[in-house]
């Protein structure tokens, strides 16, 4: 028998029982990384991020074509 509704939501109540004990811990050369990107003029607010949607749109284009070999 297939998966129900039931089992999805029984499955996510248990996830977020256990949420609240799962520590990540990151070392500083991590966090320096992150802060360095995030600090990026092309960060920002404000910035130019249309390329984004340029980029997401020749993706779907080239594996819509995509044939198996």
């Amino acid at each position: 028998m297939g998966p129900t509704l039931e089992d999805g939501l029984r499955m996510l109540r248990e996830a977020a029982e256990q949420a609240p004990s799962i520590r990540i811990d990151l070392d500083e050369t991590y966090r320096r990384a992150i802060a360095l990107v995030e600090a990026l003029p092309s960060n920002q607010s404000g910035a130019d991020k249309s390329w984004v949607w340029r980029m997401d749109a020749a993706f779907r284009e080239h594996y819509r074509r995509v044939r198996r070999a």
